[in-house]
């Protein structure tokens, strides 16, 4: 991998292996791709779909794939890192209105449990990943893109560095959720969070809200598990707090597909008049 330092965020692949993990979990950074016809059948899918997105992606020399990777490789392409904006208060209001489900990620230093936090992310629809603390410097780290395993291809990563000021801000229109080692209620006891009006706001931090931030969490509980043995690290707990969420959701009107709605549906077509 090399790195333009004139631009931060454009980075070029060398070799299969990174461009195939590239297309596989992060399709939508590539940019330009050349290949010699030794790495064309390892890379047809990858070039289908360039082109079909109209980005380049040609098959050439050898020694023009060495101009552009800067090294003799086989195949080598060009990428772009997202860019991370900050968190502004008016992105609040329009994620109030869409009655979203915002996640904080304060003080993450390993990227496998971020990656768990994203996965349940992509798995329950929520789409704003909020990075606070030490938890921004993970946002390129390799391991956390492996290992959300593509989920990050539907979530906005977002800067919050100025976190208490921010949840201060917030919190009358917000009902912000977080997790502790040994204080708060557990999860099962509690009735899931349903507040007209309001979105929620998970604070996740894998050493549990830090005491400057729990005056601002309106419901603090224990990370899931026994509380004396080993409770569940904070990427495993967001998947049961989505679920916890969604069991106080509103239910979403629908036609049923049961029987016995398959069974009405026959009965209101005999009872329609003939057409003619």
């Amino acid at each position: 991998m090399s790195l333009d330092q004139s631009n931060p965020n454009r980075v070029t692949l060398c070799g299969l292996t990174a461009i195939l993990a590239c297309f596989r979990h992060h399709p939508r950074a590539l940019r330009e791709l050349r290949c010699t016809r030794e790495a064309v059948e390892a890379l047809m899918p990858t070039i289908a779909w360039m082109r079909e997105q109209k980005l380049p992606a040609d098959i050439v020399s050898a020694r023009d794939v060495e101009e552009l990777a800067g090294a003799p490789v086989e195949a080598c392409v060009v990428t772009a890192r997202p860019v991370i904006g900050l968190a502004k208060i008016s992105d609040f209001a329009e994620w109030r209105d869409e009655g979203a489900t915002v996640v904080v990620a304060d003080n993450f230093t390993d990227p496998s449990d971020l990656a768990g936090v994203v996965r349940a992310m992509a798995a329950f629809g929520s789409k704003r990943l909020l990075l606070s603390g030490t938890s921004d410097k993970l946002a390129f780290d390799p391991i956390l893109w492996d290992e959300s395993r593509g989920a990050l291809e539907s979530v906005r990563l977002i800067r919050a560095p100025a976190l208490p000021g921010l949840l201060q801000l917030i919190e009358n229109t917000t009902v912000i959720v977080g997790l502790a080692r040994g204080i708060g209620r557990a999860l099962h006891d509690a009735a899931p969070v349903r507040a007209p009006g309001r979105h929620n706001l998970l604070l996740l931090s894998p050493d549990g809200v830090s005491s400057t931030l729990q005056p601002k969490v309106e419901h603090l509980f224990r990370f899931p598990g026994t509380v004396a043995d080993h409770p569940l690290s904070a990427g495993d707990s967001a998947a049961v707090l989505f679920q916890w969420l969604a069991r106080g959701a509103k239910e979403k009107p629908g036609e049923g597909r049961g029987f016995l709605a398959r069974k009405r549906a026959r009965q209101a077509g005999k009872d329609k008049p003939a057409q003619g």
